[in-house]
């Protein structure tokens, strides 16, 4: 038989008794949440649907298994799930999206997203930043280029549909138009390969 010290001690040790059946966070807390266990992906994927219309009965809508893709969070992204611009032009306008932000880091643009606080871009390297500058013009004198040839605004389509994330579905044929562009500059193969 144990003394009284001895069970004050294994209470003292055992910690309070977690209560059972009650849904809890990560952390091991109780989850004030209305709706606890839900995954985090299916929530997006939920979102998705709701906000975007993401459904297989929309004319040019994308599956609902798609929803859970990671392009399915972008414009340019749904636009290349549902067919709208191909492979190869959504990997050109995610290079010229990279390229802006490395030129926009490499001049000290006023953008908290994009600055050298921290990470691999801590430390200031001028022949890196005369590089970022050299690909920024010269992905812009391709799209001036493709300027003179086409009517609509092709900068424009870039600004607000890849690097702003907006929804200005009059100017997809422009993104297209520009996407086509891109994919020469980068040397991307427009043409899928037959297997």
């Amino acid at each position: 038989m144990a003394s009284k010290a001895a069970k004050l001690r294994n209470k003292r040790m055992r910690g309070r008794p977690c209560k059972e059946g009650i849904a809890r966070t990560d952390g091991g807390r109780i989850s004030r949440a209305a709706e606890p266990g839900e995954a985090p992906d299916v929530l997006a994927r939920r979102t998705r649907i709701r906000l975007h219309g993401v459904n297989e009965n929309r004319p040019n809508g994308i599956r609902e298994e798609d929803a859970s893709q990671p392009e399915a969070g972008t414009f340019i992204g749904r636009l290349k799930l549902t067919g709208v611009i191909s492979a190869p032009q959504y990997e050109a306008l995610i290079r010229y999206q990279m390229t802006r932000e490395r030129f926009l880091i490499a001049i000290n643009a006023p953008d908290s997203l994009a600055t050298r606080s921290g990470g691999v871009m801590s430390i200031p390297d001028p022949e890196s930043d005369k590089k970022a500058v050299a690909a920024w013009e010269a992905v812009l004198d391709v799209i001036r280029r493709a300027q003179t040839y086409e009517r609509g605004n092709l900068m424009g389509a870039l600004n607000f549909l890849v690097s702003r994330d907006e929804e200005h579905h009059h100017m997809v044929g422009d993104l297209r138009v520009v996407g086509n562009a891109l994919c020469r500059h980068y040397g991307i193969d427009a043409m899928p390969k037959s297997a």
